[in-house]
């Protein structure tokens, strides 16, 4: 009994720890009659004007904002064929438009819980995105990262995955890395239903849901490979929302439908809240890698003491912590663990780790 009961203590701890308390500070739920212009501004053209073919990508589309209609609490871009063309700054021609919205000069932040509920769409070409670009920074030093990203295909868009991009400035393919993930959805299409696609974004952290389930995270560590003159570019600059619907080079194909349209439910951005007890600063703990196989790194101010228990609340680890704050976990079993960190005031934080053992075949 005595085991049950600090079994359901330290869970309760750890998920009280773990959940943020969030407070909304930017949301477009589009209950106008046209895109609110105080809150989005429209990207227009090919990219161009700012040297860029496609946008940078080779894209096909040409945006505009009529592309872009409100209605009953709906945002809807609606990719449409152009067979009379539009005709960018450089002379050159496209057959389809578009649209693509950012808060770039009006909203930008850095940190919390950045959410979209969007309806996506089937067909070979089409190339939904709601991502992130720090302002006024240069690609790819400065980051990416890439909340949803689809690639339609001739059959069901049933795979929806997630990146954050970083190296070196200016662009070469040789320092130009990126950390990402695939989900595939078991049955249907993301076409088919709304769905939640969020990040949770600390310091030194960012995890993926999709529909409020982790799906992928990356810290520092998950770029081992990169060379010293790369850094993790994600604790700075300020940063801007992006939703757009482009074609990719590639292109449609006979089977794609035009017109055809991505929905876009809402929009919203959460940050935790500061005079909750949960509260969790610039200066929060972060423990990774998480998963680990031999060590831990802290990274954060002021804890003095680590303790780890398993799942059943047994003390396993107690120990001071040294000025590197690496703990060596190489002695512990696979499994979860919950960690409590205790600082100088006796103030105490709970954490949950995952121990992997990694066997060689």
């Amino acid at each position: 009994m005595k085991i049950r009961i600090l079994y359901v203590f330290f869970f309760f701890c750890i998920n009280s720890s773990y959940a943020q308390n969030w407070q909304l500070v930017w949301e477009d739920d589009f209950n106008g009659n046209a895109l609110d212009s105080t809150k989005w501004n429209h990207d227009i053209g090919t990219g161009s004007q700012y040297g860029l073919w496609g946008w940078g990508n080779g894209e096909l589309q040409f945006y505009q904002s009529q592309n872009t209609t409100i209605n009953n609490g709906i945002a809807t871009i609606t990719v449409k064929e152009e067979p009379n063309g539009l005709v960018d700054s450089w002379g050159n021609t496209s057959y389809y438009s578009s649209s693509k919205l950012t808060t770039k000069g009006i909203f930008d932040f850095r940190y919390g819980k950045v959410e979209a509920r969007i309806k996506s769409l089937d067909g070979e070409g089409f190339w939904p995105a709601f991502w992130l670009l720090p302002t006024g920074g240069g690609w790819p030093c400065d980051g990416e990262i890439d909340i949803m990203e689809q690639w339609g295909n001739n059959y069901l868009t049933n795979n929806t995955t997630g990146a954050a991009h970083l190296g070196d400035c200016p662009y070469s393919q040789s320092t130009h890395f990126y950390q990402n993930f695939s989900m595939y959805i078991s049955s249907g299409s993301f076409a088919d239903n709304f769905h939640a696609y969020s990040i949770i974004w600390t310091e030194d952290t960012i995890k993926w849901l999709v529909d409020e389930n982790e799906v992928f995270y990356i810290t520092p560590d998950s770029y081992t490979s990169i060379p010293s003159q790369s850094f993790w570019p994600f604790n700075s600059n300020q940063w801007y929302l992006i939703i757009n619907l482009a074609i990719s080079q590639s292109g449609p194909n006979a089977n794609t439908v035009f017109p055809n349209q991505m929905e876009i439910d809402y929009v919203r951005v959460y940050q935790e809240n500061t005079t909750s007890i949960i509260n969790t600063s610039a200066n929060e703990n972060i423990i990774y890698p998480n998963p680990s196989n031999n060590y831990l790194i802290l990274k954060g101010q002021d804890s003095k003491y680590i303790r780890i228990f398993n799942i059943e609340g047994r003390l396993i680890l107690d120990e001071l912590l040294s000025n590197n704050n690496r703990i060596n976990v190489g002695h512990l079993d696979s499994g979860m663990y919950l960690i409590e960190l205790e600082d100088s005031f006796g103030i105490k934080t709970n954490k949950k780790i995952i121990i992997k053992k990694f066997t060689l075949i």
